[in-house]
């Protein structure tokens, strides 16, 4: 090897991740029992052990990271949130049990992108009949505000339209209706 190669450092082990990717719930219990390990590690891509969980939709997994004291709401400067990963993923039954815990349903992620947004914009081979459902969790929620743009300027309403989810544009856009004129008085 010349001087001039680099030699790629070695990935670093997430065992609590892995565990909760492989819906371990024995080894995920054992893990935050330990004191040595970081629950609130974050991968190479910001993902936390919560947020691995929600994008999962292992309910038990999440309320156990929750119990252990991982924040349903990320510190500042955060890349993803827990809330996101479920809305993306169409984890609506995670939805009330983030927020009550702490969630934030306006909170933005890279990109200025907002659960909302992740609600009306699907992972790819996420069925779309699971964004009404997401947008219904969180429009339960007064306090989300459906007229928040990312930072390509398009808003949860466009992103809905964009991916042809019909009925959760309609909600949307009854939403931004709403809050308009809440602001208004």
């Amino acid at each position: 090897m010349s001087t001039q190669e680099e030699v790629a450092a070695p990935a670093v082990e997430l065992p609590l991740h892995e565990a909760v990717r492989n819906d371990d719930i024995t080894t995920v219990k054992h893990l935050l029992s330990t004191t040595s390990i970081d629950k609130n590690a974050e991968d190479d891509n910001g993902i936390t052990p919560l947020i691995e969980a929600c994008i999962s939709g292992n309910i038990e997994i999440v309320q156990l990271l929750l119990d252990a004291g991982c924040p349903a709401q990320p510190a500042s400067g955060f890349r993803h949130s827990p809330l996101r990963g479920a809305t993306v993923c169409g984890n609506a039954h995670l939805i009330p049990l983030l927020l009550t815990a702490g969630a934030d349903p306006n909170a933005v992620s890279d990109g200025n992108r907002t659960p909302l947004m992740g609600a009306c914009f699907l992972r790819k081979g996420v069925d779309k009949a699971k964004s009404v459902l997401c947008v219904k969790a969180l429009l339960a929620d007064e306090r989300v505000d459906p007229t928040v743009k990312n930072s390509f300027g398009e808003s949860a309403l466009d992103l809905a339209m964009s991916k042809g989810y019909i009925e959760s544009a309609a909600l949307v856009e009854q939403a931004v209706k709403d809050w308009n004129e809440r602001q208004s008085t």
